[in-house]
């Protein structure tokens, strides 16, 4: 993956861009920035490089020809000359403004930075960042005025929060290269998409950090939408599946979907169910689809975080579980049943002491 821990920040430029529909314009700086407070140089390496906190890399696409993608081309001449850099910059700034046509999409900063010795998969390469700040917070600003003290509010950015950014590494070039991007957006929010869908144009590195997420997804996706749906499982069941699921992937370094389905699945009529689930699954996404890879433990790491191992029920009460370190795992110890006299289904939760 990647690594910012020896990365330097060579050149740097910051202009200004806004939102296309309302004619907001852009406004160029007359050159590169003069970095001259070295304090403020690492704020500003925390303030880009902080919130890159998924390992997915991404690389640049067209649909006909690589060499369409204006972002590939605009970066590769920098590349290949970085004395360029500021000129690219100002053509980097102009195709962000078009793609900005949104009516919810803010004006901001644009910075562009031109770093050197970032590590990506074991080796060293430059690398190009673009970022953009949208959201400004209020400060109290405290003064003392004689003896007296003053308290007002200003407005600024939080270097702990990136709006939207992209590094470009200047790796596997005839490929697209391998991008890193961070797109911070609430859920619903279509206009995120112009950042990496329709200014860079991205699509996936099916890596082994891709293959690794995509194939838990597609077994909790295989949980709900077939195992609970169309086989009535009920959610422990659902959960018990997904955690058996995570643990082989926990235990194992290789995936190989034979074993995995002997394993996990484990009956018949299932296995073929979830073998053609992945197949669609991956189709449908556009996927090369893959049987056998090595299995990425940051993905596992990742994908363990954002599985919500959840049993919601209609009594507005949530039991939740930890995801297992083995296939029995937790859910030995949850025993799901009906009372007939309430007529209702319960759960039975096994314990040796409160924590």
């Amino acid at each position: 993956m990647f690594d910012f821990s020896s990365m330097s920040l060579e050149q740097l430029v910051i202009h200004k861009v806004g939102n296309k529909l309302r004619d907001e314009g852009v406004f160029l700086s007359p050159s590169s920035y003069d970095m001259k407070d070295g304090n403020v140089e690492e704020l500003l390496l925390k303030y880009f490089l902080s919130s890159f906190k998924e390992k997915v890399l991404y690389k640049f696409f067209h649909e006909t020809d690589i060499h369409l993608n204006e972002l590939y081309m605009y970066v590769s001449s920098i590349f290949i000359e970085p004395e360029t850099f500021y000129e690219q910059s100002i053509s980097i700034l102009k195709h962000l403004y078009e793609k900005s046509s949104h009516p919810q999409i803010k004006g901001g900063e644009f910075y562009m930075a031109y770093f050197k010795d970032c590590i990506i998969n074991d080796q060293k390469a430059d690398g190009i960042g673009i970022f953009k700040t949208e959201k400004k917070e209020t400060y109290l600003k405290v003064t003392k005025y004689a003896d007296e003290f003053m308290i007002g509010s200003d407005k600024g950015i939080n270097v702990k929060k990136l709006d939207k950014g992209c590094i470009i590494f200047n790796v596997n070039s005839e490929d697209g290269y391998r991008v890193a991007i961070v797109d911070a957006v609430n859920k619903g929010d279509n206009q995120a998409l112009y950042w990496k869908d329709e200014f860079l144009r991205l699509t996936n590195v099916q890596d082994e950090y891709f293959h690794t997420e995509n194939c838990l997804q597609v077994c909790r996706d295989f949980a709900e939408n077939i195992y609970g749906e169309i086989y009535q499982a009920d959610k422990k069941d659902q959960v018990v599946f997904v955690n058996e699921a995570v643990a082989y992937f926990d235990k194992h370094n290789q995936f190989h979907l034979d074993d995995f389905v002997q394993s996990v699945v484990k009956e018949p009529e299932l296995i073929e169910q979830f073998i053609e689930h992945k197949q669609n699954y991956e189709v449908n996404q556009g996927f090369v689809p893959a049987e056998g890879f090595t299995i990425s433990t940051p993905a596992v790491k990742s994908i363990k975080k954002k599985f919500k191992n959840m049993i919601k029920l209609d009594t507005e009460i949530e039991i939740k579980v930890k995801s297992p370190t083995t296939e029995t795992g937790n859910m030995q110890f949850i025993e799901r049943g009906f009372d007939d006299e309430r007529g209702m289904h319960f759960y039975k939760v096994y314990f040796n002491e409160e924590e």
